[in-house]
């Protein structure tokens, strides 16, 4: 399964804290975790229009995951940008595209770059 990597920059991470009071404060989130899981030290899922995908930290902080290229990944990236004043950029596993969140107003404007 394809996954959508949220990153900062190369080498930066995420103030933990800080990112999960944004994403646990997100409507839509549920079943949020923190532990020491495999890949990951916080999970949780976010629900839009009835569908469900994962979100992960990496254990470094420098990623945030969400699983699959659906809409769901999708709202759930630009959701995440707008609760956030730092420039996020997300990728996919495959390399096949890399974008600036900030740049986009919806989840069909994101689609779209993506699919170019």
């Amino acid at each position: 399964m394809s996954k959508l990597l949220i990153y900062i920059g190369e080498n930066e991470k995420f103030d933990v804290e800080a990112v999960i009071n944004v994403i646990t404060s997100m409507r839509g989130v549920s079943k949020a975790r923190r532990g020491n899981f495999i890949g990951a030290i916080f999970e949780c899922e976010y629900t839009a229009k009835g569908r469900n995908t994962i979100i992960r930290i990496s254990p470094e902080a420098e990623t945030i995951t969400a699983e699959g290229l659906g809409d769901e990944a999708l709202e759930f990236a630009l959701e995440l940008q707008k609760g956030t004043s730092i420039p996020l950029h997300a990728i996919d596993m495959d390399y096949s595209f890399n974008v600036a969140l900030g740049g986009f107003s919806s989840v069909s404007d994101l689609r779209r770059a993506i699919s170019n």
